[in-house]
């Protein structure tokens, strides 16, 4: 392609005795100049804007010294994906033995079916708590289920949604409808509900019946049942399965779009990789050309190109492979660059559930996401500090490198937000390690103004200072922890050499 070989040519893609130098500003920005350029389209996945995306980063990092380390000896693993619009759909609720019919208003509830056409009568309907199904509550089996969804500042004290959906699903609901705690949250969640959602591929992801009604047409059905809906959502610690005394009839037809997008995953070997692994990633997607063209305006811009978000954490990755890439270190490093992480984490959850080695060979797990903010390279914030054993690590190496670590606990607010999150999941220690996050007041401004907008490109407001410091903390990190001297602790048994 010519923009890379014009890299080649210039040597951005570069010499080995650049490994040594330190990563610099213009580093960084060569970078995100190209992956945030129109030319890549705002890199949305299953565009012709992933495929120079995907092609861009496997380049880099095979010029880095990477060995492609994705399916089949490639530098690319596959992730399935499906969209799902709702079209039109009805639902009708009735309750006791006299099948006294519940309107509900059809503008406060959406459906959406895991096919295109989805009908079913005579549903039971069950509520479904914070807590595990007790032995001897309510099956699930052929119901739709009504399942309260907390708001975001609640995530840390109730287990998350999706976490309780899927064993729903495994369980065998019939459907699944989320339920809003708040009348004031419906306007915020609705809208994208009916935009369509992607998800990835697969029945064991999706119910028959998916779903999300506010809390108005929520507390109006719980009255009939004699129940207090505030109760029953405010409830953390105690409720799980309830039988309402309802049954459903619904239908759900339904627009699904199945296509594919790709990770991207490079290794650099370690000379005993008995002694574990290193996992650094990033996502690469973003959200296309996200406005529609405007008739009395054909030139205005319609691309969110997303330089922050996350170019920069791409870029950084670049970077990092480049000065690792012929370290000898002990441990193999792995180098991961993920799929519609805006879709849900998608590429990251897609790869714990197949990656090319086991997840407990991974020692540590470092996530670099939206970095081009701070203008500071002294203060860091560690996203996922105080979850598990390596904070003290982190401190020694952040002490050693003249990096103070901000101790507000703030970052943490954004654990579950990133990829990151995915591999924690798992037990597996992962942070995300940024002077972005540490910068309460450019991070607010970012958040509350180009964030997923076509504002978010290069421009003068770009800022590389504190995310050149960041990117050479992580080369830091990343000799720190594939060293089986600096970093002796080992993977855990049975991890093996695969």
């Amino acid at each position: 392609m010519r923009f890379i070989a014009v890299l080649i040519l210039s040597g951005l893609f570069f010499s080995g005795a650049a490994r040594s130098q330190s990563i610099g500003e213009a580093d960084l920005l060569g970078h995100i100049e190209i992956l945030a350029s129109d030319e890549f389209e705002g890199r949305e996945p299953g565009t012709v804007g992933e495929n120079k995306t995907v092609n861009y980063i496997a380049t880099a990092w095979s010029a880095a010294g990477l060995l492609p380390a994705g399916e089949k000896g490639s530098w690319y693993t596959p992730v399935p994906l499906v969209e799902r619009t709702p079209e039109t759909y009805r639902i009708k609720f009735t309750h006791g033995s006299e099948s006294k019919t519940v309107r509900i208003q059809q503008d406060e509830i959406i459906l959406r079916g895991r096919s295109s056409a989805f009908q079913r009568s005579s549903m039971p309907v069950v509520f479904s708590g914070y807590t595990e199904r007790g032995q001897g509550e309510p099956s699930v089996a052929g119901k739709l289920v009504l399942l309260p969804r907390a708001p975001l500042e609640d995530s840390d004290r109730v287990p998350d949604f999706r976490d309780r959906k899927q064993r729903l699903i495994q369980d065998g609901a019939a459907g699944v409808i989320a339920v809003l705690d708040d009348s004031d949250r419906w306007s915020r969640f609705q809208r994208p509900y009916r935009r369509g959602s992607t998800s990835l591929a697969g029945a064991e992801h999706h119910a028959e019946l998916e779903g999300l009604i506010s809390f108005d047409q929520f507390e109006k059905m719980i009255e009939k049942s004699g129940l207090d809906a505030e109760i029953l959502l405010a409830d953390r610690d105690h409720l799980s399965v309830i039988d309402l005394s309802f049954e459903a009839d619904a239908r759900a037809e339904t627009q699904v779009r199945s296509y594919r997008s790709h990770n991207v995953i490079g290794r650099i070997p370690g000379a005993d990789p008995k002694s574990g692994a290193v996992l650094f990633l990033g996502h690469w997607d973003h959200f296309g050309i996200c406005r529609v063209e405007d008739p009395l305006d054909p030139d205005k811009d319609r691309i969110c190109n997303g330089a922050v978000d996350n170019a920069s954490g791409i870029s950084l990755l670049i970077e990092t492979a480049k000065r690792l890439s012929g370290d000898g270190q002990d441990r193999d490093i792995y180098f991961l660059a993920t799929t519609a992480e805006e879709k849900g984490l998608l590429g990251a959850r897609a790869f714990v559930d197949n990656p090319p080695v086991a997840l407990e060979k991974f020692v540590a797990v470092f996530n670099a996401d939206t970095i081009a903010l701070a203008d500071d390279g002294k203060m860091i914030a560690v996203v996922g500090l105080g979850k598990s054993e390596l904070d003290s690590d982190i401190a020694v190496l952040a002490a050693q490198e003249g990096r103070e670590i901000d101790r507000s606990d703030k970052a943490n607010a954004y654990l579950k937000r990133q990829d990151g999150y995915v591999f924690r999941e798992r037990d597996i220690p992962a942070y995300m390690i940024s002077s972005a996050f540490a910068d309460e007041e450019r991070l607010k401004a970012f958040l509350d103004g180009p964030y997923h907008d076509v504002s978010d490109e290069v421009n003068d407001a770009l800022v590389l200072t504190g995310a050149a410091a960041d990117a050479n903390f992580h080369v830091a990190l990343g000799r720190y922890f594939s060293s089986t001297k600096t970093y002796p602790g080992i993977a855990p048994s049975g991890s093996g050499d695969n």
